[in-house]
């Protein structure tokens, strides 16, 4: 309640302002408009000063090191703000070469109805900007999510296309959940199975820190990619007891190369003194693969209840729904365990992201909601302070469905403006904060499939807010309107 009513107070004071500078006799005017401010001719100066801070404070909060949690969150908060509040300033000044675009389709194909809802959008270029601000604002932050989550699918879709090789991979009903060895045995009894490997993991300590330990059998090329940088696909055949390869970062991290050597303790407080054979460039989305990756054998010998994190499986004929039906056959003891091609693996990873991202869609879509009302609002308004206007346009021949047809529209260039705007500006934020966690593999990619849904998205939004408004505009009376003072 105090936050709905101090929001209320604040938004109202610059209107209220305004209100006392109007002369009694243009208040009386119909369509008269207001007079400028006393600070207009700073307008856009202060909107590109107000833009210029914004974005000097999110690269503050994004790429600032040694900053607190309170600090970066509350930074990026207020940048967020201050970008919001810049667009919002700047918006009334690219309000009509925005419309004149976004307003082509309604001019070329909608008669003379479409290009007087495009001029209509173009007349009052701060009531247009005021208007599409909420459906910017909503658009802008469904951009972002859907952009960030975009950043992390993408790298991880594609290590999965690089590293993935193999027919069909055993993965817990939960991805990345152990599972038992003995599945991989069981689907290697398969009809038609031919190279079973499976990828081991466990924790270890090296150089003192902790690390993932994972292990190979000499078959793991067959159905895994390796880019090396250092070795050859021979090396997991030779790893043996005390051969190991490591990840390039964890190379350069430690000052690694082949012929180094690595002291790792096991859980158990076993010792293993490896010999790096190989150094393996891990793609940008990560790999199964630890830090240190060792022999089967040697992982089995010194680890207690060695589970798998997946199993690969190459079938005669490759992928096929009778192979498909022969690997669930096999493995059906174990009711954990599922049978995943590539790209089914890719979708079982990814459901966590999509059911969050699906719940962000949910709760920020409430904002496009509002975004309506205000549209409504605003249209409603129009149309009662065009009424003379209504009514010359009906008296020379215009039909009440081209009135119709031209409030629609006109809403419909509102809400477009305002999807332009929020995706520009969602897109620069998601950019800024994918470039910062660039180290962590979120790379910065535009989901177009998503976007092409938001623009229908503020299409629909925009037919919605001018059923009443249009139907208002329709019936009125043309000698009243014409009386209308």
């Amino acid at each position: 309640m105090l936050v709905g009513v101090i929001v209320t107070v604040l938004a109202s004071l610059r209107p209220a302002l305004r209100a006392t500078r109007v002369a009694p006799i243009t208040a009386v005017r119909e369509g008269a408009t207001l007079p400028p401010a006393r600070l207009a001719r700073f307008g856009l100066a202060t909107s590109l000063a107000v833009l210029g801070l914004s974005i000097a404070v999110l690269a503050f909060s994004v790429f600032a090191g040694d900053l607190s949690t309170a600090v970066r969150l509350l930074s990026l908060g207020g940048g967020c703000l201050l970008l919001f509040v810049g667009v919002t300033l700047l918006a009334p000044r690219v309000v009509r070469p925005i419309a004149s675009v976004v307003g082509w389709p309604a001019a070329r194909f909608g008669g003379a109805a479409g290009k007087l809802a495009r001029e209509n959008s173009m007349r009052n270029p701060a009531r247009t900007a005021t208007t599409a601000a909420a459906l910017m604002i909503g658009l802008a932050l469904v951009t972002f999510v859907a952009m960030f989550a975009q950043g992390i699918r993408k790298p991880f879709e594609d290590a999965v296309d690089t590293l993935f090789v193999g027919d069909y991979a055993l993965i817990a009903g939960e991805a990345f959940s152990p599972i038992a060895p003995e599945a991989g045995d069981a689907a290697g009894r398969a009809e038609g199975a031919g190279v079973v490997s499976g990828v081991r993991e466990g924790d270890g300590r090296a150089f003192g820190d902790d690390v993932l330990v994972t292990a190979v059998d000499r078959n793991a090329p067959r159905v895994l990619h390796f880019d090396w940088k250092q070795g050859s696909d021979s090396v997991p055949a030779e790893l043996g007891w005390g051969g190991a390869f490591i990840k390039d970062k964890y190379a350069e991290d430690h000052n690694l190369s082949a012929g180094s050597r690595i002291r790792l303790q096991t859980p158990t407080g076993k010792l293993l003194r490896l010999k790096v054979l190989g150094v393996f460039d891990e793609p940008s989305g990560g790999s199964p693969f630890g830090e240190v990756t060792i022999s089967t054998q040697a992982f089995d010998a010194v680890y207690q209840q060695p589970t798998n994190v997946m199993t690969f499986v190459n079938m005669s004929g490759g992928v096929s729904d009778a192979n498909t039906a022969r690997l669930d056959a096999a493995v059906k003891s174990f009711p954990d365990v599922n049978v995943v091609t590539a790209g089914e693996f890719k979708k079982a990873a990814e459901g966590p992201i999509n059911d969050l991202l699906n719940m962000l869609y949910v709760l920020l879509g409430l904002s496009v909601v509002v975004s309506v009302f205000g549209i409504v609002n605003t249209l409603v308004l129009t149309v009662f302070e065009r009424t003379r206007e209504l009514g010359m346009l009906r008296a020379v021949g215009m039909t009440r469905r081209q009135v119709r047809r031209m409030i629609r529209q006109e809403s419909i260039v509102t809400s477009l403006i305002g999807a332009t705007l929020g995706i520009v500006v969602g897109a620069f934020l998601a950019f800024l904060v994918t470039r910062a966690l660039k180290d962590q593999g979120i790379v910065f990619a535009v989901p177009f499939g998503s976007l092409a849904a938001f623009v229908v998205v503020a299409i629909l939004v925009g037919f919605l807010a001018a059923i009443l408004p249009a139907r208002r505009a329709a019936r009125l009376n043309v000698l009243r309107a014409l009386q209308y003072e």
